[in-house]
């Protein structure tokens, strides 16, 4: 029987790396972006993948996720985020971390 894959499985594992803490697992200003082949296409439905996170253009599919506040001092972070996530290496264009731009935190003067 294989392990459940899955957006779901991804953030239950990160979240529970962090079950520990008195704050949030995830880093506010940080993202992970995957951009995928369409022959992924067919794997989104089981994965269960949000419309929030999922976008489909120019033949390509981009998948944008939280990642966890020490990202930085984990071993092979975006190795681990893939095989969470149960996306064949071969479906998979390329991976970046950058800035969420999210602007909920900012407080106005």
């Amino acid at each position: 029987m294989s392990k459940v894959k899955g957006l779901e499985t991804y953030k239950k594992y990160w979240e529970d790396q962090a079950s520990f803490m008195d704050q949030s697992p995830w880093d506010q200003q940080k993202i992970l972006t995957l951009t995928l082949s369409n022959d992924f296409e067919k794997n989104i439905e089981e994965l269960k993948f949000s419309n929030h996170s999922l976008l489909r253009e120019g033949g390509k599919l981009t998948l944008r996720l939280k990642v966890p506040y020490n990202y930085s001092e984990l071993d092979d972070f975006e190795g681990k985020s893939i095989e969470l996530l149960g996306i064949d290496k071969n479906c998979l264009i390329d991976m970046r971390l950058g800035n969420s731009n999210c602007t909920h935190n900012l407080k106005t003067k």
